[in-house]
């Protein structure tokens, strides 16, 4: 494949992730939405580093949006009996109802594309999701400076 077509597809999805973008606003942040979710479906996994792994987030990203959750009192922590540097996370009422009122925000524009592309949406998602398992497993592979 050309160079030019690449940057045209490249063009695309950058195009298409800009207009799925939220339209209102929440007290959250997408990335904070994120972490939310991922401990509300997955309670079990509720420390920095197992949110950082499951997410796909860097660690420094997770800090920086737990410590914002936190101070907006969507979570709280608890200290680790065991190792005390380590500590839980657990999702608080505020936060439950944040996460509820971020993804209205964050998923309206998915269901409107949802309502009007139907089963095209359903084939793209289909497909996105088997591309992203092919980034997930060639993580380690691509040589440091490979390009084309």
């Amino acid at each position: 494949m050309e160079w030019t077509d690449m940057v045209h597809y490249q063009q695309l999805m950058q195009k298409m992730m800009r207009s799925l973008l939220p339209e209102r606003t929440s007290v959250l942040t997408v990335s904070e939405c994120e972490l939310l979710a991922h401990l509300y479906l997955q309670p079990e996994e509720n420390t920095p580093v197992l949110l950082s792994k499951g997410t796909g987030m860097k660690r420094e990203a997770v800090s920086r949006c737990l410590k914002a959750l936190y101070e907006k009192g969507c979570i709280r922590r608890q200290r680790s009996t065991t190792d005390e540097r380590s500590y839980r996370l657990f999702m608080t009422d505020t936060g439950l109802a944040e996460l509820k009122r971020g993804y209205e925000c964050i998923l309206q524009p998915f269901y409107d594309l949802w309502r009007s592309a139907g089963e095209d949406f359903e084939m793209f998602m289909h497909y996105a999701d088997k591309l992203a398992g092919h980034l997930e497993k060639g993580q380690g592979n691509r040589l440091e400076n490979e390009i084309l």
